[in-house]
């Protein structure tokens, strides 16, 4: 079990990095399970989401605390999910490293472009509920975003955060108060459907990172009340284009 120390800082850079601008960690445990740690798909994915449990709960505190999470419309968006995360789920099996590597890879570049393509307003104007009837238009996005979480254990928020700012007005910090409960819901109920299908987290790993996350998590929602947002979400989409043309070079 020692010999995974490191796991322990690197999953509070990770955890840090992903709740400050409200997405689940997975989109970056994963590669680092993949690439790095060089672990089976099937277990990265349950051992994703037994972290993520942990640290988007330790955020998701912090964000219902400072009152940043529109429950009506993670209602919603958890109702239409919970089919689309069994599916991913069971897709999973399936799933050979390498195509989980290139599927991976092209997820987060999609990410990043997300990020950049949406024209969100570096501030935090807009409501802090949403009307849950133009929620409904929007809300087919879900689906998809959903099976992606429950066969690459990454989060609904990539997905959904731009949507939330241009679509439907939410402030960005509750988007992201909103977008990290919806990961702590979609991530628990995610590593409870791969262990009732058979699957099998690295507890090793699991133990070394929760502390990690739990850190990360309390100190990311506080960043982004104080840098620069520009500069974070810059900094962010940096990073992912290169995690992601890394994953789809390593998958061929």
């Amino acid at each position: 079990m020692i010999e995974f120390w490191y796991v322990f800082p690197v999953a509070i850079v990770i955890s840090t990095a992903a709740s400050s601008v409200g997405l689940g960690g997975g989109i970056l445990l994963m590669p680092f399970f993949l690439i790095v740690l060089k672990l089976s798909p099937e277990i990265a994915v349950v051992t994703s989401l037994f972290i993520q449990t942990a640290g988007m709960g330790s955020a998701s505190f912090t964000c219902i605390k400072q009152q940043r999470v529109d429950f009506r419309l993670a209602r919603l968006i958890l109702f239409i999910a919970f089919p689309g995360i069994m599916a991913g789920a069971y897709l999973a099996n399936f799933l050979e490293s390498d195509k989980m590597e290139l599927i991976l890879g092209l997820l987060v570049m999609t990410t990043a472009f997300l990020f950049v393509s949406s024209e969100q307003k570096y501030n935090d104007l807009g409501c802090t509920k949403v009307d849950i009837k133009l929620a409904y238009r929007h809300a087919w996005i879900t689906l998809p975003a959903s099976i992606a979480s429950g066969m690459l254990s990454v989060s609904l928020s990539e997905w959904l955060i731009p949507v939330m700012r241009s679509k439907l007005s939410l402030s960005m910090s509750s988007a992201i108060g909103t977008c990290l409960f919806l990961a702590l819901c979609v991530s628990f109920v995610g590593a409870a459907i791969h262990l009732i299908m058979g699957g099998n987290p690295n507890y090793a790993i699991v133990a070394w990172a929760i502390p990690g996350v739990l850190i990360g998590g309390q100190i990311g929602p506080r960043i982004t009340k104080k840098i620069n947002e520009r500069l974070l979400k810059e900094a962010f989409i940096f990073l992912l284009t290169l995690v992601g043309i890394h994953l789809v070079y390593n998958s061929f």
